[in-house]
């Protein structure tokens, strides 16, 4: 396509890999056969995944995305009609603490109505005078409603990700849940993009959104969620055991969390300083379900049973 600017080469090393293996946002290579992750050929100038690998990013690894891929990214990617590669850093930010919050903070599995009411998809693109020119990744962005920004915790993410796009590699597909990779380039933004929630359904969030105005009153951000969720070493976008809200120390750590050692806390915050807003850096630290001293707020068993959630898989 004219005017498309090309894929820029991978900088991409198995040493970075191997870092976020032992970060615990990644997992290690155990499959000779059928490796979980590989680092792209220097002959790759664009990327060209084997059969059962998509293109993913550093810089996603680092927000929380993880295979087996969870439900909030399978509906997401089927909803919206795209490829991993379509999202951006901040989109994938977003999802990651939307689950969280839902799971951890609310104490309900991933609620599509609600993303839906509070978020919305645009099309981002480069401009050459009035000429639109679609981009090779990241052309799907997932943003919260300005409108509806007073109904949600803060969170406001970076301005720049500078270099992301360069950080790909190839990362197993584990099940077939995410869309085969096509090399699919964000044309044109839907009109069902922009859709919200059904209006018959809306009246059935009035719970959810009360319990959001509480944390929102109780200052939590998106910083707060990112704390919460590096605490326990998870990836809130992955497939889990159990839900967030379940997790007592009785349940075993493996298919659950990454790591069975705790993170520290420098290398916490600096996760965190990393994939949140910089005005969010003092955000306070509040526990997430079921954990002592978590923000109580409507009986949660009553929300779960009027909740049940529909995600619009393929």
């Amino acid at each position: 396509m004219a005017g498309v600017e090309a894929w820029p080469p991978s900088n991409v090393t198995k040493s970075a890999l191997e870092a976020r293996v032992r970060a615990g946002i990644l997992r290690p290579l155990k499959d000779v056969g059928f490796p979980e992750w590989i680092v792209p050929s220097a002959n790759d100038r664009e990327p060209n995944p084997p059969p059962g690998y998509v293109v993913c990013f550093l810089s996603f690894l680092d927000r929380g995305f993880g295979v087996p891929v969870g439900r909030l990214i399978r509906a997401i990617l089927h909803y919206y009609e795209v490829e991993l590669h379509n999202l951006n850093p901040n989109s994938v930010m977003q999802a990651a603490v939307f689950t969280t919050i839902c799971e951890g903070f609310l104490g309900v599995p991933v609620n599509w109505n609600l993303w839906l009411h509070l978020f919305k998809a645009d099309m981002s693109a480069r401009y050459v005078g009035k000429e639109k020119i679609p981009l090779r990744a990241g052309g799907c962005s997932l943003q919260l409603r300005q409108q509806r920004s007073g109904l949600y915790i803060w969170s406001t993410m970076p301005s720049s990700n500078r270099g992301w796009k360069s950080a790909w590699f190839y990362l197993r597909n584990d099940g077939g849940l995410l869309p085969k990779y096509s090399g699919k380039m964000v044309t044109e933004a839907p009109q069902k993009w922009v859709w919200g929630a059904p209006a018959e359904e809306q009246k059935r969030l009035a719970p959810l959104l009360v319990g959001l105005q509480k944390l929102r009153d109780a200052e939590v951000t998106a910083a707060t969620v990112a704390i919460a969720f590096h605490k326990r070493s998870l990836l809130p976008l992955a497939q889990r055991r159990v839900p967030m809200f379940e997790m007592t120390r009785g349940v075993p750590w493996a298919g659950t969390r990454m790591l069975a050692e705790p993170i520290s806390a420098s290398d916490i915050s600096a996760r965190v300083e990393k994939t949140t807003h910089p005005e969010m850096k003092n955000s306070r630290v509040v526990p997430m379900r079921p954990e002592k001293g978590y923000i109580s707020l409507v009986s949660m068993e009553f929300l779960r049973l009027l909740f049940v959630s529909f995600l619009p898989f393929p």
